[in-house]
């Protein structure tokens, strides 16, 4: 029998049990840190060599050269759906449509101003998809979509392999993005390998794209070293229902979301106790003619959650401390505190679901997890550009501005104790 947690909002130690599973998610342990730190170590150290090390040991096959050939991918291309190719041109192009349209709205025009803010494109961005228990050619996608608005020149692909051989479908996604550079590489070592750069992996500016807890704590650790979009979690929806959702999209809802892995979070928020009751009679009728089923039912009893409600205001609250990655407001009308609720991507009303979100509307599905959309922001066009200052002074154009930065910075470089600072503006009367 399915057991599903269930809290009430009107029980008296409700506080207490919905922070318990607040903290219970997404705990990195010691453990995990420790062997990404000795991963990374070793790359740094040895480059390809211990890439084919870690990847013989980890994945038990001998690689001696990570990039993927031509002759692989036209091999592996061969045989491939074309239906599902087309798939894969039709979404991205919708994606690309919309990233576009994203970076034309940017207002990057160079200012003549003295003093101003200019930027630029990355030149390289690696991207990590994920390829173990699941292979996620949408990924791919999602992640070469906003690049590629932005004109980034270099990008490359790195993603696991099974028994050597990486997943045609990923190729296929490659193929259609025109990405060239593809590495049979997983987990640390991959992230390692495109932050650091070895003889064989070029280093990267950036690594973006979902992992494991392994490729989120290396990409956490290589922060600095190279730029990263965000420190990925298991993914999550939090579904808010009222009397008039539909009880069978929701139920497919949230099994759609703990399919990801048995780490995913999906939750329902209803002040329904009729819809609450259908949905769990409808996930048990469902989910064992489901092909993952066995993961689908360790995410619900694992990180699952069914909260009942008595009013839609008391949801700004729960919502808002979840952050998730996906809300799904799941009825038309609006209510009061609709504009105040926190997600990386909300999803409103029935048609909007959020399996079209994770593959044909536009935006992309690299999102912020475990609460992080609190100060981040959806992978975007955004991510591919680099702001910087421009400073380009003469005396000669405002002689009385000129003279207050000097004599402002001068007091201020003096209190500071720092004379230099000082004398070096007063140089300029």
């Amino acid at each position: 029998m399915l057991e599903i947690r269930e809290l009430e909002k009107n029980q008296e130690n409700f506080e207490s049990k919905f922070s318990s599973f607040l903290i219970s998610r997404n705990k990195i342990s010691n453990e995990i840190s420790v062997i990404v730190n000795k991963i990374i170590n070793e790359v740094r150290e040895d480059g390809d060599q211990a890439l084919r090390k870690i990847t013989k040991r980890l994945d038990d096959f001998d690689c001696p050269t990570f990039q993927v050939t031509e002759t692989e991918i036209n091999t592996a291309l061969k045989s491939f759906d074309k239906e599902l190719l087309h798939s894969f041109e039709f979404a991205f192009e919708q994606l690309l449509e919309y990233q576009t349209s994203c970076f034309n709205s940017l207002d990057l025009n160079n200012s003549n101003e003295q003093i101003t803010r200019k930027f630029r494109v990355l030149d390289s961005v690696g991207m990590y998809v994920p390829g173990g228990k699941a292979s996620y050619p949408s990924t791919v996608l999602m992640g070469a979509a906003p690049a590629i608005a932005c004109g980034v020149e270099e990008i490359s692909l790195s993603s696991p392999t099974q028994h050597g051989v990486l997943n045609p479908a990923t190729l296929a996604a490659a193929k259609v993005t025109g990405i060239k550079k593809i590495y049979k590489l997983g987990g640390a070592q991959a992230i390692a390998a495109l932050a650091l750069g070895t003889e064989q992996v070029d280093k990267v500016d950036k690594i973006i794209g979902p992992g494991n807890v392994y490729v989120a704590e290396a990409k956490k650790q290589l922060f600095g070293e190279v730029g990263i979009d965000s420190i990925a979690g298991p993914s999550e929806i939090v579904i808010l229902c009222n009397e008039t959702s539909d009880p069978e999209t929701v139920a497919w809802d949230l099994m759609a979301q703990a399919e990801h892995d048995s780490d995913a979070s999906s939750i329902l928020i209803s002040t329904s106790e009729e819809l609450i009751s259908e949905v769990k009679s409808l996930i048990a009728k469902n989910i064992d003619t489901l092909s993952r089923s066995k993961i689908i039912t360790e995410s619900l009893v694992s990180n699952g959650l069914i909260v009942k409600i008595d009013k839609l205001s008391e949801a700004e609250n729960l919502i808002n401390q979840l952050i998730p990655e996906h809300l799904h407001i799941a009825f038309e009308h609006r209510f009061e505190e609709e504009e105040n609720l926190k997600a990386g991507l909300i999803l409103k009303g029935k048609d909007s679901a959020v399996s079209l979100s994770d593959y044909v509307l536009g935006p992309s599905h690299i999102l912020p997890t475990s609460s992080s959309a609190r100060f981040s922001s959806p992978l975007s066009v955004e991510d591919f550009l680099v702001s910087f200052s421009y400073v380009s002074l003469d005396r000669n154009n405002n002689p009385d501005i000129f003279d207050k930065y000097i004599k402002h910075t001068s007091n201020i470089a003096r209190a500071e104790g720092l004379t230099a600072h000082a004398i070096a503006a007063e140089k300029r009367k």
